[in-house]
């Protein structure tokens, strides 16, 4: 995901699928990785399981140290409700 100009952070917001409201809470194993050019990417925010829960929408909250990133990539490794990532919506702001 391109933030549009450098220097987002620390917070990323991300939710899962709106029609997962009827789906049970599920587990996902993340990794948030950041890049100013698009090509080489660090990790942000180290490999950890977050609750997706329909009763909160299905929205975890990423909180690391503010980085300059233009880039921001999502990599899911592990998911207790389906086979595959769920996520259908990645936000980033300053806090």
């Amino acid at each position: 995901m391109g933030a549009g100009r450098p220097g987002l952070g620390p917070e990323r917001l991300l939710r899962g699928p709106a029609a997962a409201r009827h789906l049970s809470t599920r587990t996902q194993t993340l990794t948030l990785g950041g890049s100013t050019d698009g090509t080489t990417f660090t990790t942000l925010k180290s490999s950890a399981a977050y609750t997706f829960d329909p009763s909160t929408r299905n929205t975890v909250t990423l909180t690391f140290p503010a980085a300059t990133q233009r880039y921001f990539r999502v990599t899911i490794t592990a998911n207790s409700g389906w086979p595959a990532g769920q996520v259908s919506e990645f936000q980033a702001w300053d806090s």
